[in-house]
């Protein structure tokens, strides 16, 4: 059996693993858990982050960037710059139209969200699945894929928050389908996932820190 096909077998197992461990913890554990630093800091790191590693170094030979190359390559941030731009405004200009006012409050929880979210999430997304399909399809098929996979991550807790049909009639769904294009493409073009990372933290900074 050739790498190609181990990977692509390897991303099958880790998806249908993935996404009923994390549907389980959202709607039957998370609620159960007060800490924050444990919810999204250890559990989220262990189930999302180490797996994802794991494998990115595991098929280093057939992904795009190897896990090395995507925390070393060297970045030209201030290309990015109207990116990150774009998202504060993005933001803000939605929590306005939807909440009608600024606010500005940031705890512990807020930032253990802001870091882990942004991390855990970029890691498996685009560290992981992107990297691993990115050389096999068009890139912005591999980027259109993985957009949708983002949001059936989330899927779990719209339900657990009952907002999961309000998302889509509202058409608040696209806002993460733009989002994750966003982030894919900002990390195929740096090849660090730096960048995706922290267009992550920005965005749910603005989010978590100046919205009601």
């Amino acid at each position: 059996m050739t790498w190609k096909k181990k990977k692509y077998i390897a991303i099958i197992i880790y998806c249908l693993c993935f996404y009923a461990i994390w549907t389980v913890f959202e709607l039957c554990l998370k609620t159960n858990i007060d800490s924050q630093l444990i919810k999204t800091g250890v559990i989220k790191t262990a189930v999302w982050v180490i797996p994802a590693a794991f494998l990115i170094h595991k098929f280093r030979d057939s992904v795009r960037i190897d896990l090395k190359d995507m925390f070393m390559t060297k970045v030209k941030w201030p290309r990015y710059l109207w990116v990150y731009a774009l998202l504060i405004i993005w933001g803000l200009c939605g929590g306005l139209v939807q909440a009608g006012g600024l606010f500005f409050s940031v705890d512990s929880d807020a930032l253990i969200i802001v870091l882990f979210a942004g991390i855990t999430e970029e890691m498996v997304f685009r560290g992981w699945l992107l990297n691993a399909t990115a050389g096999e399809l068009p890139g912005w098929l591999a980027v259109l894929v993985n957009a949708a996979m983002f949001l059936l991550i989330h899927f779990p807790r719209f339900i657990q928050e009952g907002i999961l049909i309000s998302s889509f009639t509202s058409f608040n769904f696209v806002g993460l389908l733009v989002l994750s294009v966003i982030f894919g493409a900002a990390f195929l073009k740096s090849k660090n996932i730096f960048v995706p990372v922290t267009m992550h933290m920005v965005y749910d900074f603005v989010l978590i820190a100046f919205l009601p």
